[in-house]
């Protein structure tokens, strides 16, 4: 019996590690927070490539903007469709002829493919009177061309204003 008993003395005092150091394998933390952020960068831009991608076709870039009055004015120019979310657009552009002016200037959202609402400013200064159209409209492709029409076509003296932004 005292032979049992010895054995596992000698074992304790054999394991025991007297100096007190930890034999444990340091571990660098920011290696560590480092490899997480990794993931989670990774993780995060693969949402922000599904929230960027449109729904329907993409708009991005120049468009011929036109303009056209029952009194006869006609402006041509151009408009230019920045992107800055999923069919979402910054848009800005103008069209001239002489002293007579469009600009339009604002945001747009692409809801279906025959349908873009505009958010901002249209402004046109014709035959030196000044309209401006300032609430949320609506572009539609009436399928009558290759153009979205806005569909507020009704200026404040009662003509017919047709604002047209061609794909």
């Amino acid at each position: 019996m005292k032979k049992l008993l010895f054995i596992p003395l000698i074992l304790i005092a054999f394991s025991c590690n007297k100096t007190g150091e930890n034999n444990a394998k340091d571990v660098d933390s920011t290696k560590i927070i480092d490899s997480i952020n990794a993931v989670r960068m990774k993780y995060n831009d693969s949402i922000r490539a599904l929230n960027n991608k449109n729904n329907y076709s993409d708009l991005s870039g120049k468009h011929k903007l036109t303009f056209v009055s029952d009194d006869g004015v006609s402006l041509t120019g151009t408009v230019n469709f920045t992107k800055i979310m999923s069919d979402g657009y910054e848009v800005k552009g103008n069209a001239k002829s002489g002293k007579n002016i469009l600009i339009i200037d604002g945001k747009a959202d692409r809801v279906s493919p025959k349908h873009i609402n505009f958010y901002g400013k249209i402004t046109q200064t014709i035959n030196g009177k000044t309209e401006s159209k300032s609430n949320s409209n609506t572009f539609r492709d009436e399928g009558k061309g290759d153009f979205f029409r806005l569909q507020q076509k009704i200026n404040a003296q009662g003509f017919v204003d047709y604002i047209d932004i061609w794909k």
